[in-house]
């Protein structure tokens, strides 16, 4: 089979993974420029030779079989642990350390490389996106039951299709099948999920003595958590990336990202000082969709049919984590290799 993936966020990577390794030809199509979403990193800096996880800061692991890739990618050198001081910072400006349970996992050479070592032996197509689906029918002369349409009038054929996009863009690709196949039940169930968004500011100092603790996690109108990108890796790199509440991005969803810059720093100076008033470089970026706030109940939704294979995954799959997105896709590929077994 031909199995057509929309997007190479990790949940997506994690189902081509299974079906590839099973022997079915994986294609997946991300409208970006690089591999695993959320799980990203900036290259910044002089000679953008530093690098940044301006996506998620960190993961934990519970579960045995995301476990298990994590000791994998350990075992790799590509995932170690977050060791050192956490803080905390309360509503009255009050710095205390904080301790938890799990160990925190980051990506040794940066967030990208856990969907770099997912998609190694994918077809993984770059700077494609895919606008919607039309569903061929049984009646079909062509071999496949998918196409997918691209903004360019290009088009792609597929036997079988798995979006793994953020729920509200799955919905305006389902969107364009609802006519053509039973999607109408799957598109209402995902259209009510909310996300929140989030900003991000990355910051480089060239002479500057950072905190000592590894992250600043607030109690905080404007700023939700910093990370010291300087205690992830070695090197003489000082680096922070500051990351805003849900409620400062959504109260500042249409301003002028210049004036949300100054917002941002203004506040981090009134928190940690003046010595961040001044960076020698900074970068921004607005993540639209940045974490459900009502997973849904399933690990994966598909249509059933073998002439209909069509399945959604995320990090909005029973969840909101890294882990859960994983688990998502990959629970999702098992399914298909088991059920189309006979289909390679």
């Amino acid at each position: 089979m031909k199995i057509a993936v929309i997007g190479a966020g990790i949940s997506g990577l994690a189902a081509g993974r299974e079906l590839a390794n099973a022997g079915h030809e994986v294609v997946v199509f991300e409208k970006s420029g690089g591999y695993g979403g959320r799980l990203a990193t900036r290259y910044a800096g002089k000679n953008n030779a530093e690098k940044l996880d301006h996506g998620v800061p960190f993961f934990t692991a519970k579960d045995p079989e995301f476990t298990k890739l994590i000791t994998e990618l350990a075992e790799k050198d590509i995932v170690t642990t977050w060791d050192g001081t956490f803080a905390n910072r309360d509503k009255d400006g009050k710095i205390s350390t904080v301790e938890h349970e799990d160990p925190y996992y980051i990506a040794s050479d940066g967030m990208n490389t856990i969907g770099k070592f997912l998609g190694r032996n994918l077809d993984v197509r770059f700077n494609e996106k895919v606008g919607g689906l039309t569903h061929i029918g049984e009646n079909r002369r062509k071999k496949r039951s998918w196409m997918l349409n691209f903004p360019t009038a290009r088009t792609e054929s597929a036997d079988a299709v798995i979006i793994s996009a953020p729920a509200r863009q799955a919905y305006a690709i389902l969107n364009t099948t609802i006519d053509e196949i039973e999607t109408l039940k799957m598109v209402r169930e995902i259209d009510e999920v909310e996300y929140e968004s989030q900003f991000t500011l990355m910051l480089g100092f060239d002479n500057a003595d950072l905190p000592e603790w590894n992250a600043l996690d607030c109690d905080d109108e404007v700023i939700s958590w910093i990370s010291n990108e300087s205690t992830k890796r070695s090197g003489t790199a000082k680096n922070l990336v500051v990351h805003t509440t849900s409620d400062f991005a959504k109260a500042n969803i249409d301003t002028d990202a210049e004036v949300i810059q100054e917002a941002i720093l203004d506040r981090l100076t009134d928190i940690l000082g003046g010595w961040v008033a001044l960076p020698d470089w900074s970068q921004f970026h607005f993540w639209r969709y940045s974490q459900a706030v009502n997973p849904l109940p399933h690990d994966f939704m598909e249509i059933k049919g073998n002439d209909t294979p069509l399945a959604l995954v995320g990090s909005y799959m029973n969840g909101n984590t890294v882990e859960s997105a994983y688990l998502s896709g990959s629970r999702l590929g098992q399914h298909w290799v088991e059920q189309f077994a006979d289909k390679k």
